[in-house]
């Protein structure tokens, strides 16, 4: 039986990564016998295989990623420091739109649940910013922006 080489080259991918069926193999080694050409594409497909092994191509590739770690977890910080300060301003704000009162039986009424929240908020909001500037003045100095 003899099979054309282009039908051979579409299945040497899968004979070099050993993916291919056990008469594809079979097939494609009894036609690599006799075909100098399609033992010369499979030569050519393990070299770009190794060729794309080299680190040097990807290290762009690497930085790509990088940046976009930091980025990502910049994003989170502002998100944090944006929704916190807002937190912060709805919690004083709910508290003296609250404010204090006395009650019927002479007991004095406040809300004081909303002054640790606004401590927790401004507190979370104060290490957003710090982690935020602490990384901005860090790239200035290496340059990276």
């Amino acid at each position: 039986m003899n099979i054309s080489c282009e039908i051979i080259k579409d299945l040497l991918p899968l004979y070099h990564d050993n993916v291919c069926s056990e008469k594809s193999c079979k097939l494609v080694e009894k036609h690599l016998e006799t075909c100098e050409e399609c033992k010369l594409e499979l030569s050519k497909i393990d070299t770009d295989i190794k060729g794309v092994n080299n680190m040097e191509d990807t290290k762009p590739i690497c930085a790509i990623a990088k940046r976009w770690e930091h980025d990502r977890k910049s994003a989170f910080f502002k998100g944090a420091l944006l929704v916190s300060v807002i937190a912060c301003i709805g919690c004083l704000i709910t508290y003296h739109a609250i404010g204090s009162y006395v009650a019927e039986d002479g007991m004095l009424v406040e809300a004081f649940g909303f002054i640790p929240l606004t401590f927790l908020f401004g507190f979370i909001a104060l290490l957003s910013a710090l982690y935020l500037g602490i990384v901005t003045i860090v790239r200035r100095i290496k340059g990276v922006d």
